[in-house]
C-alpha cells in the first residue's frame, strides 16, 4: 500500500513540475499582473514602436535581445533536457537521491532563465527615458 501511495505522489510531483515548466509568459489569464514574466510583454514590437524610440534607443535594444536570445535558447533547452531526466528518474529505479537531484537540476534551470529574463527587463528598461518608462508601464495596468 505505501509503496502505491509513493508512486502516486511521485505521478502528481512530476505532472505538477512539468506543467509548471511548460508555462510560459501570457498563460496566467492575466491573474498575475505584479509578476516579473508578464512584464515582457511591456516589451513588444507594438508597444516599442507607441514610445517613439530614436535610431540609437532601437539599436540598443535590437542588440540586447540578440545578446541575449543566443543564451536563452541554451537555457531552453538546458530546461527542457533537465525536465526529461527528472521524469526518466522518476519512472526508472533511481534512488531518492538521484531523483532528488534530477529535480533540483530542472528547478535551477527554471530559475536560470528567470534570472536572464529579469536581466533582459533590466536592460531593455536602462534604455528607455524616464518618459518613456512611464508611458510603457502606464499601459497594461
Amino acid at each position: 500500500m505505501k509503496l502505491n501511495q509513493f508512486l502516486a505522489s511521485i505521478v502528481v510531483l512530476s505532472v505538477i513540475s512539468s506543467t509548471a515548466l511548460a508555462r510560459g509568459p501570457g498563460r496566467d489569464g492575466g491573474r498575475h499582473k505584479d509578476e516579473i514574466v508578464p512584464m515582457e510583454k511591456h516589451f513588444n514590437p507594438e508597444k516599442m514602436k507607441e514610445l517613439g524610440l530614436s535610431e540609437e534607443q532601437s539599436a540598443k535594444l535590437k542588440a540586447i535581445r540578440e545578446a541575449k536570445q543566443a543564451e536563452s535558447e541554451k537555457l531552453r533547452a538546458e530546461a527542457r533536457e533537465a525536465r526529461h531526466k527528472f521524469k526518466q528518474s522518476i519512472r526508472s529505479n533511481a534512488s531518492r537521491e538521484e531523483i532528488r537531484q534530477a529535480f533540483q537540476a530542472m528547478i535551477d534551470k527554471k530559475e536560470q532563465l528567470g534570472k536572464l529574463r529579469l536581466e533582459s527587463i533590466l536592460d531593455a528598461r536602462d534604455v528607455l527615458t524616464d518618459e518613456q518608462k512611464a508611458k510603457l508601464f502606464s499601459q497594461g495596468k
